[in-house]
């Protein structure tokens, strides 16, 4: 089966100029976790996560929840997310992604989730287009 046969065919996007505030009011509004970065042309140059955010806002503090005394500190966190939200996303955003073709195989793109550890992947059409993108439930629920 086709990349195009299982992808949800959500086109939210941003753009990267978007600033870090806004991203989180389109996370949150919307449910998702992550969204590509598209540019004018709506071709895709970058993709951002709530992840992204969090280490922009307090590097090594995903490191420091893995240790065994650590409590989260929401007020320093909230301090430093007030800190860059005006900042543009191209800051923060990661300019390597990983994305596949809306002609691939399922089993390619599932395979490459897996060994990569990816909950969603962006797909594009031979001109860079953002098309849509596939999650591991796209792939889920094909196999049902």
């Amino acid at each position: 089966m086709k990349v195009r046969d299982i992808m949800t065919k959500d086109l939210t996007s941003i753009e990267k100029e978007m600033s870090v505030k806004e991203l989180v009011f389109i996370l949150n509004n919307s449910g998702k976790t992550s969204v590509p970065v598209v540019d004018a042309e709506e071709k895709l140059i970058g993709f951002i996560s709530e992840a992204d955010i969090i280490k922009a806002a307090l590097p090594g503090y995903f490191e420091l929840l893995n240790g065994v005394g650590f409590i989260p500190d929401m007020n320093q966190l909230s301090k430093k997310l007030a800190q860059i939200e005006d900042d543009a996303i191209e800051k923060y955003m990661q300019r390597e992604v990983v994305w596949v073709y809306d002609d691939d195989d399922d089993l390619q793109v599932a395979d490459l989730m897996i060994r990569k550890n990816i909950r969603t992947i962006p797909v594009i059409d031979h001109e860079s287009h953002l098309v849509g993108v596939v999650t591991r439930i796209n792939l889920v629920r094909q196999l049902l």
